[in-house]
């Protein structure tokens, strides 16, 4: 095994975080030397602005092409965990700078609010035209000449940035930075384990929903904000609710082991659900359907992460009672025969076919026994659990332990004389301790670059670190009314896309 250090770096810096922007035009990186951001369809680099210092951004979050906000963080910060700043990449100028004193776990972003979430509340901010005398200096280029613009006119186009408070929010614990907002809505983790606080930023009363026994993983609001997707730590069952009459309409089961779900997204017209895990998987559910209605059920509320051990070995037949056992098998008991001819031993094994007169009235489709069983009310809910209708793995990628650069070890002396190999801790990133790479963060296409929700859609899944990738994914139509997911290919957005002119 090779484990020496390599004479020359890599060209392709580290990425720290991943985000879609609010459109899902555009797809913005935090990477171990600065910031770039990508068109979502392609991946070409749309914008790599010039930040004031060199180093790492843990937190990046994308308004459009103009506006991006971001957070400094990972092995060599380009500045303070606490200080959020709000960049406008057309003029290469800071126009805001916010110092929480306490460090920033997530930012959420569009075209009227900016959110700063902290380990237990949720700052919410409110933008406005800021006037020439609040607008920080703009950076210099290489010949220390003001990059505003190339003829040094003022800009007609009024700033604008986060410079009035709207609201501050209480949170449970949110070291994940665990939060969604569409338009005017904002959903949060309440302060109460499992529970999801549903936020008008324009006004309103103070809305509360229990989704999960187990603290949030991961919320998604749809584009409207009319639909609420909810997944706890568990990471076995996906929530859907209304968000106007906060009603539960779906519940879907993403698998039975325990997992991390990264991302979820809803498509442009709402119709499907993507989610994606640490298991290397994306599913895709249909969120209308008829059979995503949740079962009502008397068992109690906790079925995450737990199997109910119902005894139902001795009451199987008692469940299958209300069914034609005969039906199971295919075919009819000689009770089934009309009263005028009962048949023969031969008609009823199949050895002869009956006369016409004597064929009973048309039937339901034949029941297999399986079917029977998860029709019963003793069968576990796991059998009645609605599935994805699509699934397909995505790359994870081979990312070492150190994979924001250094070593994985190192020698010191012992107190007794000997030399002693210690492991050096892996950097920690806001949303992640462990300092693992941002994985599986995925989006659908929108309205103009994707598809119309009955035809299919187009999904984007994104992974970071330092084995990269962009991948897009398409829900299509296959034989007998079910779908399919197509992998369409991959690019390795950090690398160089085209030869150079």
């Amino acid at each position: 095994m090779n484990t020496r250090t390599p004479i020359q770096r890599s060209t392709s810096a580290a990425v720290l975080s991943l985000s879609f922007s609010a459109s899902r035009n555009r797809f913005i990186a935090g990477l171990s030397d600065g910031i770039q951001v990508f068109r979502s369809d392609n991946c070409l680099t749309t914008s790599k602005p010039r930040l004031p210092k060199d180093g790492g951004v843990a937190i990046a979050a994308a308004l459009d092409d103009r506006y991006i906000a971001y957070v400094a963080g990972g092995r060599t910060p380009g500045g303070s965990p606490n200080v959020v700043v709000f960049w406008d990449c057309l003029h290469n100028v800071s126009v805001t700078e916010l110092d929480f004193y306490e460090p920033v776990v997530g930012l959420r972003l569009n075209q009227r609010w900016m959110v700063v979430l902290l380990l237990e509340r949720a700052v919410v901010f409110e933008y406005q035209e800021l006037p020439a005398e609040q607008r920080l200096s703009p950076q210099l280029d290489d010949n220390h000449e003001d990059a505003r613009t190339e003829t040094g006119d003022a800009d007609p186009a009024p700033w604008r940035g986060p410079n009035r408070v709207r609201s501050i929010h209480p949170t449970s614990p949110n070291p994940a930075g665990v939060a969604s907002l569409s338009n005017d809505l904002l959903v949060l983790p309440a302060q109460t384990t499992g529970q999801v606080h549903l936020v008008s930023l324009t006004g309103g009363s103070k809305r509360v929903l229990r989704a999960h026994n187990t603290a949030l993983r991961t919320v998604a609001l749809s584009p409207t904000g009319s639909t609420l997707a909810t997944a706890s730590e568990v990471g076995t069952l996906i929530r859907v609710y209304e968000t106007n009459t906060l009603r539960q309409t779906a519940e879907f089961r993403r698998g039975v082991d325990k997992a991390i779900i990264h991302s979820m997204a809803f498509s442009a017209r709402e119709r499907w659900l993507a989610v994606t895990s640490d298991k290397g998987t994306v599913h895709v559910f249909e969120v209308h359907s008829a059979a995503a209605l949740p079962v009502e059920s008397s068992l109690p509320a906790s079925r995450e992460g737990k199997h109910h051990r119902s005894n139902y070995s001795n009451s199987i037949s008692g469940a299958l009672a209300g069914q034609d056992r005969n039906l199971l098998s295919g075919r009819s008991s000689p009770s089934t025969m009309t009263a005028a001819h009962q048949g023969s031993i031969q008609e009823y094994y199949g050895l002869r076919p009956p006369p016409p007169s004597a064929s009973p009235a048309s039937r339901e489709p034949t029941v297999t026994a399986m079917s029977a069983f998860k029709s019963s009310a003793l069968a576990p809910r796991i059998f009645k659990d609605v599935r994805s209708v699509a699934n397909l793995p995505f790359h994870i990628g081979n990312d070492p332990p150190h994979w924001q650069g250094g070593v994985a070890s190192s020698w010191t002396t012992a107190p007794d004389g000997t030399r002693k190999r210690v492991r050096n801790p892996v950097p920690a990133l806001p949303t992640d301790q462990s300092g693992r790479p941002p994985k599986g963060i995925v989006a659908f296409a929108g309205k103009e670059l994707g598809r119309n929700d009955d035809d299919g859609a187009v999904l984007y899944v994104l992974g970071g670190g330092i084995d990269s990738r962009w991948q897009m994914f398409e829900l299509v139509p296959i034989d007998g009314g079910k779908w399919g997911l197509a992998n369409r290919g991959f690019r390795k957005y950090m690398t160089r896309q085209f030869a150079d002119d």
